[in-house]
C-alpha cells in the first residue's frame, strides 16, 4: 500500500467542506453584506422625500390659513424644500393668504403672510358677462367703467375710462337672477388704497364695470382719446362693369351710311 503524496493531501484540502473560520467564506459572506448596504444606500438616497402642507380646498386672498384646510404630502423637493411649508412644524396662528392656491397646490411661504405686503384692499364687484368669463382667481386684469349719456344727451356720448391697471383677481362667482334671465359675474379685486376711491364711485353710479385681461382692450366700448378705426376703403368699380350689356357702337363709314 503506498503513501499519501503531498499532490493527494492537498487535493482532500481543497474537497474538504469549509468551515466558519474559513478565510474563504468570510471574504464572499462581507461581500454579499457590502452589495446589500450599498443598494439600500442608493434607492434611499433616490427615495428622500420630505413632509409639505398641501391646500385641502382652494384659498383667496386674504382667508386665514386653518391647519384643518391643509393636509401632508410626501414629496421630493429637496433643492426648493425650503420655498415651501414644511409640515415638520405647525404653521403659525396669524397666517393669511395674500395669493390664491388652488386645491392639491403644496403652499409656497410667499403666498402666506400675517398681512399683504403690497398693503392691497379686496373689494367685491358686479361686472360685465361677456368679457369676465374666461377670468380666473390669481390672474391680473384692468377695471374700465362705461358711463352711459343721461337721456336729453346724445346716444354717442358714452365713454369709457380705465380705473385701475393690473389689478388681481381674488375670488370670482356666477349667479343668475331671479327669473334667469340675465347671469351675473361678481368679482374681488386686489386694489391699491389710491384706487380705491375711484373704484368705489364708479361701483355706486349707474354705469356698467367691465374687467380685461392685463394689455387687452374692452371690446365694444372705445377708451377716451383713443383713435376711431377707418372704415375700409371701398374698391372701385371696373369700367367694363358700368358698361356691361350695353350694345357696342358702330363707327366707321358704314355705321353713317344705316344713319
Amino acid at each position: 500500500m503506498s503513501l499519501p503524496t503531498a499532490d493527494d493531501q492537498e487535493a482532500a484540502e481543497r474537497l474538504r467542506r469549509p468551515g466558519w473560520k474559513d478565510p474563504r467564506l468570510l471574504v464572499g459572506v462581507l461581500i454579499v453584506l457590502l452589495s446589500v448596504a450599498g443598494v439600500t444606500a442608493l434607492v434611499s438616497s433616490q427615495d428622500r422625500t420630505v413632509p409639505v402642507y398641501a391646500a385641502d380646498r382652494a384659498f383667496a386672498v386674504g382667508e386665514q390659513m386653518s391647519e384643518e384646510d391643509l393636509r401632508i404630502v410626501d414629496v421630493r423637493i429637496d433643492e426648493v424644500s425650503d420655498h415651501y411649508l414644511s409640515a415638520e412644524e405647525a404653521p403659525k396662528a396669524d397666517l393669511q393668504f395674500v395669493s390664491v392656491v388652488d386645491e392639491g397646490e403644496l403652499i409656497p411661504r410667499r403666498a402666506v403672510d400675517s398681512a399683504d405686503p403690497q398693503g392691497r384692499q379686496a373689494v367685491t364687484l358686479e361686472v360685465d358677462h361677456a368679457l369676465a368669463q374666461s377670468v380666473e382667481p390669481g390672474r391680473a386684469v384692468d377695471l374700465w367703467a362705461v358711463s352711459q349719456g343721461t337721456v336729453a344727451e346724445e346716444a354717442d356720448d358714452s365713454r369709457a375710462d380705465q380705473l385701475v391697471v393690473a389689478a388681481e383677481v381674488s375670488a370670482v362667482s356666477e349667479s343668475s337672477s331671479t327669473f334667469g334671465s340675465a347671469t351675473v359675474i361678481t368679482v374681488e379685486l386686489l386694489i391699491d388704497p389710491e384706487d380705491m376711491p375711484a373704484v368705489l364711485e364708479a361701483r355706486s353710479s349707474a354705469g356698467t364695470l367691465s374687467i380685461i385681461s392685463t394689455g387687452a382692450e374692452p371690446e365694444g366700448d372705445v377708451p377716451e382719446g383713443a383713435p376711431e378705426e377707418a372704415a375700409p376703403e371701398e374698391e372701385p368699380e371696373s369700367e367694363d362693369s358700368g358698361q356691361e350689356g350695353a350694345a357696342p357702337e358702330e363707327d366707321g363709314p358704314e355705321g353713317q351710311e344705316e344713319a
